[in-house]
């Protein structure tokens, strides 16, 4: 998903976009796009430009929940997503495995 939102990485504050009250504020996946992606498309995991596929003032992670739980996966904090056209592009995804931890880095590259 290509919010726009990696134009603010240079600036911590505004990419956190914290209020007052410490709720973080930025876009993600609802529960129910995840829900309708999982069910109704062939997809093998989903990826956003945020820091989260839920949106920032999310308290229950639904989206999480649902991708994860269908042995999807989730990419957060992707970079240059303009520049991929809207269909057509392959990813390629790698990353090291994991032991005691819910995620980790990856190299992530798009090619069309």
């Amino acid at each position: 998903m290509h919010s726009g939102w990696e134009s603010r990485w240079r600036d911590p504050k505004a990419f956190l976009n914290q209020d007052a009250s410490g709720t973080l504020h930025f876009p993600g996946f609802s529960p129910e796009a995840a829900a309708f992606l999982v069910r109704e498309r062939e997809i093998v995991g989903i990826g956003v430009d945020t820091l989260s596929l839920d949106f920032g003032p999310s308290k229950d992670f639904k989206t999480h929940v649902t991708v994860l739980g269908a042995g999807k996966y989730g990419l957060e904090n992707l970079a240059n997503l303009a520049q991929v056209p809207p269909s057509g592009a392959l990813i390629f995804v790698g990353g090291p495995k994991h032991k005691g931890a819910s995620g980790g880095p990856v190299r992530a590259v798009a090619v069309w």
